[in-house]
């Protein structure tokens, strides 16, 4: 199912049709929020697809604007676009809808929504776009790459119960979205997209206390539908040669894939400083391009002032890197297979094996005005996917600095 094309105009129209809503009567507001960031390592390779030594804009920097309407105090709409890098090609901006929903609360505790939602359950999932509102520099991207659940056409049903000390909400979700998927071609010094349908559903617990402790679980169950006519890879074939060597056969394909994704984060107050750690895990059927993988963060922060320093650790490993060892091993054999399509095919195999620390400082003008900075060192073990190129038991530099702005 491809992305719906209605979003904003669409969606508001439509409020006119609903019975007893009165779109003479709304009541519209307007917003706008970016971030101005540069990101600049210490190697050539790009990392997490455009930070190298040249520096660049594109990693962070993004311009959103949001409108909403509010027909009664059951029925409200939002229609939300943001300008940012394409999700099918580098080195492009391209504009996209984003939050575009209807909105109904038949009580207090009960909230439908219909429209482009993000269905996920990590802890920054609704606001990631929003850099104003958190003070790290840059959400881990060894927790946030592997959500999958950005930007789905669907539905979602929310229950709020409230206690004298906490609010706990459960939210199940159903949608559908187009997603395209990156890798880098190490040989041929290439990216290569491949774009996928996706049917998902999910549930995410929340509790807060009120205050800023916020507890979070989620699930979601996702199917992807390749676009490529033979589907994706399923297992690899390697035909012996003799004396311990091997080569590459012709894999075996599926139509679908299904992928279990598992979220467990907490935002805790303790003493001066704030706590944030987040988890998350892919389970992924049993297919040799994609492993399971769990990603991890913890994040320690102190308001000082205006002033909010950090220090974060983040860590993605891939549970099994066999299958990419096997693959880089192999031999070519001239008119079967040569060493560029053997190196081609272990650079775009979905396996992490990453650690990162970032020590950075958020400057607030105001509430709605930041500066960011970070140092991030990452170290890459075995492999990491999130490299452009043979880069394996070293370390990467990246200096970050930004401005948040929301109105």
């Amino acid at each position: 199912m491809k992305n719906l094309p209605w979003p904003s105009l669409l969606l508001l129209s439509c409020m006119a049709c609903l019975p007893g809503v009165d779109a003479r009567a709304a009541e519209f507001s307007a917003s706008a929020f970016g971030t101005l960031g540069g990101a600049i390592s210490d190697r050539g390779p790009s990392y997490q697809r455009s930070i190298d030594d040249h520096g660049t804009l594109m990693r962070d920097s993004l311009l959103g604007a949001q409108i909403d309407a509010k027909f009664n105090d059951r029925w409200a709409a939002t229609a939300q676009m943001v300008l940012a890098p394409a999700t099918d090609e580098d080195d492009v901006l391209e504009p996209r809808p984003k939050w575009t929903l209807l909105s109904y609360r038949p009580t207090n505790d009960w909230l439908i929504r219909a429209g482009r939602l993000s269905l996920g359950g990590l802890l920054n999932q609704q606001n990631m776009d929003v850099g104003v509102s958190y003070d790290m520099a840059r959400l881990p991207n060894e927790v946030y790459l592997l959500s999958s659940a950005y930007d789905f056409d669907g539905l979602s049903i929310a229950k709020t119960w409230n206690t004298a000390a906490h609010e706990i909400t459960l939210d199940a979700s159903f949608g559908a979205q187009h997603r395209d998927y990156r890798g880098y071609l190490n040989a041929s010094g290439r990216p290569d997209y491949f774009g996928a349908d996706l049917t998902g559903c999910g549930l995410v617990l929340t509790v807060t206390d009120y205050a800023q402790a916020m507890y979070r679980a989620g699930w979601n169950l996702n199917e992807i539908d390749p676009h490529a006519a033979r589907g994706i890879p399923e297992t690899y074939a390697f035909i012996p040669l003799g004396g311990g060597l091997y080569t590459l056969g012709q894999p075996e394909y599926r139509a679908t894939i299904t992928i279990n994704s598992l979220f467990l984060g907490a935002r805790i107050p303790w003493s001066e400083f704030l706590i944030s750690c987040e988890a998350t895990a892919l389970l992924i059927d049993d297919i040799d391009p994609a492993p399971t993988t769990v990603g991890a963060y913890i994040n320690i922060a102190r308001k000082l002032g205006n002033w909010t320093p950090y220090l974060t650790h983040a860590r993605i490993w891939t549970n099994g890197m066999e299958t990419w060892r096997r693959v880089k091993g192999a031999t070519p054999v001239p008119g079967l297979v040569t060493q560029t399509s053997i190196d081609d095919l272990a650079s775009s195999l979905a396996v992490y094996d990453q650690n990162s620390w970032m020590l950075g400082t958020a400057y607030a003008f105001t509430p709605k005005q930041k500066i960011k900075a970070e140092a991030m060192l990452t170290h890459v073990g075995e492999r990491s996917a999130m490299v452009d190129g043979d880069l394996a038991h070293e370390n990467v530099t990246v200096f970050s600095l930004s401005y948040n702005f929301a109105f």
